[in-house]
Order: C-alpha cells, then sequence, then structure tokens
C-alpha cells in the first residue's frame, strides 16, 4: 500500500470511510555502525556480582549520546555489520548474565531495526516469501523493499492502529554463537511464516488500536502535529539462524506494550514542518519501566515453551534486575539529561534527516515487557522488553488538507456531509477541515463555506485507503 502521487486518484476513492492508511519506512542513516547512547556502567541490583556495560544512553540516534562502534562478537561474519544502515528505531532486551558462584552481571540486547525486507527461503524466483530459516541456505533481500510500520488515522474518531510491522534488525551477537544470531526480523504478533500478518494472541494488551489528538502546543498555534497514546502492541523477533530456537514457527522473542509519542506533518503551504522545540511535547520514557504486568500470564507465540509465559521481574526474583530505577542510566537516561525535550530532537536531528518528498513523519516508543522462548536464562519474561521506532511517509495524511474535505479523500461531496453536521452540532473533536472563517467554531458561514467547496476535486498525494 505504498502512496503513489497521482493527480486526480482521490477522485476516483469518494466514498470511502475516511480512514486513512499510509505506510511508514524506518529512518537509517545516521551513526551507523554506532551504539545509540552513552556507554553506562550498570551494577547489578541487589546483587551480588558484577557491573556491566550498556550503550543506550538516552536511546535516540544522531544526538550527542552516541558512542563506541557496536562490533560483532561470535563466531563468522554475520550477513550485516551491526547497526550497518544507521538505525532510529530499536528493540532492547536487559537482563542479566549469570557468573557462578559470584552472581551476575546486567546485560543489554540492542537490534538496530532498519533496512530491506529478508527472504529467508533463499530462492527469488520462487511466489511468496518465507520467515522459516534453512539450513545451508543464505536469506536474500527483497528488491525495493524497505523496514516499515503501516498504521491508520481515523482523524474523525480520534484514533490510530497498527496494521503492520515488518523491520529488519542487526546486533552484536554474543561470545561464541553462531553469526546469524546476529540478524533478526521483527514483525508483527500473529504473522505467518509467509509474512502475511495474522491476528493478535494476547488481544487484551494487542489492541493495536490507541487515541489520537490534535496538539497544539504550548503556543497553541501548531498545526500537523497529533499525540499518539496507548497504542498496545506485541511485535514477534527471531534471528535468522537455521540452529536457534524452534525455527519452524516464529516468535522466541515477544515484545509487549503500548506505544506512546507524535505523527508530525508537513505543512502543505510552506512546505516545512512545524518548529517544536519548547512547545511542550515531553521527555523520552526513560529511565521508566513498566512493572504492571508483572504476575500477568500471556500467551506465548505459536504455542511455544508450552503455550503460556508468567511475567516476573528479576528485583523480586533476588537477583540482578532489569528493574534498577534506583541507578542512573536503567534502559536509558531522560533526554532532560542531555538534549531537551523531544521536540527539540524531531528539529535538530529527525527533521534534518528526512527527503523532500517525505510528508510526515511517525515516533513511537514504549516502555513494555516480553517474554523469551529460548530456554535462554539471560533475557526471561520479564519488564526488560522495550521499544523506539522513528519512520516517515511521503504520504499526506493532514485531515485539514482542504476545507470541506473532512474524510480527506480529495473530494468535496456528501460523504462529507455527516463531518460537517457533526462540527456543528459540536459533537467532533477535530474540526479544523470545516472551519472555513477561521475562527474556531463551526456554524452557518461555514456551512456556506462547504456548499460553495461542494463537488472540488483536489490534487494532493495519495495514501493508500
Amino acid at each position: 500500500m505504498r502512496c503513489d502521487a497521482l493527480v486526480g486518484l482521490f477522485a476516483l476513492l469518494a466514498g470511502t470511510s475516511g480512514v486513512l492508511a499510509a505506510e511508514f519506512f524506518l529512518i537509517t542513516g545516521v551513526d551507523s555502525l554506532r551504539w545509540p547512547g552513552v556507554t553506562l556502567d550498570i551494577e547489578p541490583n541487589p546483587g551480588p556480582g558484577f557491573s556491566g556495560e550498556i550503550s543506550d544512553g538516552n536511546r535516540l540516534a544522531g544526538t550527542s549520546e552516541t558512542t563506541g562502534i557496536a562490533e560483532f562478537t561470535g563466531n563468522g561474519d554475520p550477513m550485516y555489520a551491526p547497526n550497518a544502515f544507521g538505525s532510529m528505531s530499536f528493540t532492547f532486551r536487559r537482563g542479566t548474565v549469570p557468573i557462578p558462584p559470584f552472581g551476575v552481571s546486567p546485560i543489554m540486547a540492542i537490534d538496530f531495526l532498519g533496512g530491506p525486507l529478508l527472504d529467508l527461503d533463499g530462492d527469488p524466483d520462487n511466489d511468496g516469501r518465507s520467515l522459516v530459516p534453512i539450513a545451508g541456505g543464505a536469506a536474500i533481500e527483497i528488491p525495493g523493499s524497505d523496514s516499515l510500520i503501516e498504521l491508520e488515522f481515523d482523524f474523525a474518531g480520534g484514533s490510530v492502529s497498527i496494521e503492520r510491522f515488518d523491520a529488519t534488525g542487526t546486533n552484536v551477537g554474543g561470545f561464541n554463537i553462531d553469526a546469524s544470531i546476529a540478524t533478526t526480523l521483527t514483525v508483527l504478533a500473529g504473522t505467518g511464516n509467509d509474512g502475511e500478518v495474522g491476528d493478535a494472541i494476547n488481544s487484551e494488551i494487542d489492541t493495536r488500536v490507541g487515541s489520537l489528538t490534535m496538539f497544539g502546543g504550548d503556543s497553541e498555534t501548531l498545526t500537523g502535529v497529533y499525540r499518539i497514546d496507548d497504542l498496545g502492541f506485541e511485535l514477534w523477533q527471531d534471528s535468522i539462524s537455521p540452529t536457534a530456537g524452534a525455527t519452524s514457527v516464529f516468535g522466541t522473542f515477544q515484545f509487549l506494550g503500548a506505544f506512546r509519542g507524535w505523527v508530525v506533518v508537513r505543512d502543505a503551504e510552506t512546505g516545512a514542518f512545524p518548529t517544536l522545540a519548547g512547545e511542550g511535547l515531553g521527555s523520552t520514557r526513560w529511565p521508566a519501566v513498566n512493572t504492571d504486568f508483572v504476575g500477568e500470564t500471556i500467551a506465548t507465540a505459536n504455542g511455544l515453551q508450552g503455550g503460556s509465559a508468567t511475567i516476573v521481574s528479576r528485583a523480586e526474583l533476588g537477583n540482578a534486575a532489569d528493574e534498577f530505577t534506583v541507578i542512573p542510566g536503567n534502559g536509558g537516561l531522560s533526554l532532560e539529561d542531555a538534549d531537551g525535550d523531544i521536540g527539540a530532537y524531531f528539529d535538530d536531528v529527525v527533521v534534518p534527516l528526512l527527503d523532500a518528498d517525505v510528508l510526515s513523519f511517525v515516533y513511537l516508543e514504549s516502555a513494555g515487557f516480553g517474554t523469551n522462548n529460548s530456554f535462554d536464562p539471560v533475557f526471561i519474561d520479564s519488564v526488560g522488553y522495550d521499544v523506539v521506532i522513528l519512520a516517515s511517509s511521503p504520504c499526506g495524511i493532514r485531515p485539514d488538507a482542504v476545507l470541506g474535505d473532512f474524510d480527506n479523500n480529495g473530494a468535496v461531496n456528501l460523504v462529507d456531509l455527516p463531518g460537517l453536521n457533526g462540527c456543528v452540532a459540536g459533537e467532533i473533536f477535530n474540526c479544523t477541515s470545516m472551519d472555513f472563517d477561521g475562527d474556531d467554531d463551526v456554524d452557518l458561514l461555514d456551512v456556506g463555506g462547504f456548499q460553495r467547496a461542494f463537488g472540488l476535486l483536489v490534487e494532493l498525494p495519495a495514501c493508500g485507503l
């Protein structure tokens, strides 16, 4: 469902529901081959044990927090070097390495997300894609593909949903393990071996729907900025190794939680993204830890590990914690410690990276929890599974691109009339597209504006619906 900048395409879509879908491609090209943050020396809590180095800083690539080279450790050469593409999206797993009889040492596994999608059967000529590694085979890139998250926006209803997630990842591997562990695939829960998206298996958590709210900022003048909250998700992650875990099915690692974040849209008239520094967007979640689901039992991917797992915290087990909030650097530094609020980061780092044809970008973050279905004692079913996503789209997703075009399908017609009625009655929260006279109120004067605009066809970049 890529966007196509085709003049008049929206006219063919008149009569649709007004829900806009867009593919956002994971942003890459910054600080390639490096960690996303300064190296932090973390002590085991409560111990005993040894300190461990974790290089996640504030978990945002391209800031002053970025430091050393992320070097592969293991046997052989991986398909890609760690962070080969310069990722801005990551998954994080906190855990501990047992060092008997002296105790444990904290550790962080970071997968750098982005780059072309992979087909694991190694056959470019067959009709389908496979996510199942084949012994002796080699994963291949899918031509013209890119890691992505697909979102749907219902501006009238104030909601956003996840339709698809599909990303390639790289990591630093580990001591004495095969290099194929260092390349991973991360997809939306329920995705089949052919890459097709399936249903949620933990639907109370993985709702795939969150709220979408227009955000005017502290200045109350911002346009094209929307806040995302409580967007429930579950992602599955596996390596391309044909010998690790249950390779015939997907879901060795499961990341669960609720995203919060922002969608930011380029101004249609000026061509510029809004300046967000000082507008009250706030900081990242780090070093927050989500303990809300400790003790909860969740379904495991494809029935692995007996079909269920119980979320724990190592702090409760009397071992070195994946929940060390009292120690600076637990799963990332708060953004205020380095670069100010997230708005300044968007202005100074993200926007300069975007191509001229990019009309919008999305930032999502989650302090989450998750499961490990591989019998690995290092990363257990715990509160240590977090995610950061930064992606951009050539799609114009603004609901107010044209006055009167409530469903943003490029035509002012009868389908927009319920939106006008709802705005006049005060029943709809987002009525910018119906405020013809710009007085922040939709009344009879705007009804006249709608009548004059009726039948107008619009030439705008199109998103698949």
